[in-house]
């Protein structure tokens, strides 16, 4: 961006110069005898500053705007490993009702009641910051709709503040082993893809991390 700018700048003074090459001898033509600067003088100054404070401008506004979307996506990336250390750490709880470890390592699909359901809450979320009595992120008691607290009969009410210009979406699917086939044996691994979606300057960006958990 700045090899951009600073090319800019030299065209648009080589230009200047030119133009001012043609007109400056017409308007001095009648003046050749007199000494000291004359206002086109000044004129050619003030244009080369300008067109090199323009070029200047340019150069840190867009290295502002590229730290700012740093910054972000490093946010980001920290929410990505907090997330998948969350849901791994939830595959050795045992919470009866709330969490029934490997069983519950699954996005939410709504299976009739007396049958182990996933917990994680499909498609892009409001992010907490606190993840809820659950004590694994992406679930109902912190990734509810956004204006309103999460309740769950399971957990404590959490009313924790969002985190604002951030969406989190996690998706779980079935890895199946050519070894142990499905269905005749269970399912002892699944793929975790979390991704982090935030707002910049430039638009919507996304921050992915993806990793297999096992059952063993």
């Amino acid at each position: 961006m700045e090899e951009f700018a600073a090319r800019r700048w030299y065209l648009l003074t080589l230009r200047t110069l030119n133009f001012l090459k043609v007109v400056r001898p017409i308007m001095l033509s009648k003046k050749k005898s007199e000494a000291g600067f004359s206002y086109i003088d000044v004129l050619i100054a003030i244009v080369i500053l300008m067109v090199g404070i323009l070029a200047m401008l340019s150069a840190l506004t867009a290295n502002l705007i590229r730290s700012y979307e740093s910054e972000k996506r490093i946010v980001a990336k920290q929410m990505v490993v907090s997330t998948i250390e969350s849901i791994i750490s939830a595959k050795e709880i045992k919470n009866a009702g709330v969490i029934e470890g490997w069983d519950s390592i699954r996005n939410f699909a709504g299976l009739p009641a007396g049958e182990i359901d996933g917990i994680f809450l499909t498609g892009f979320l409001p992010i907490r910051e606190e993840i809820g009595g659950d004590g694994a992120a992406g679930t109902a008691d912190d990734a509810c709709a956004s204006g309103a607290p999460c309740v769950t009969p399971t957990s404590p009410t959490n009313n924790s503040a969002e985190v604002e210009g951030y969406q989190r979406r996690i998706l779980i699917t079935d890895v199946e082993d050519p070894e142990r086939p499905f269905p005749e044996n269970a399912i002892a691994r699944r793929r975790i893809d979390v991704t982090i979606r935030f707002v910049t300057n430039a638009g919507l960006r996304e921050e992915t991390m993806s990793t297999i958990v096992a059952n063993y």
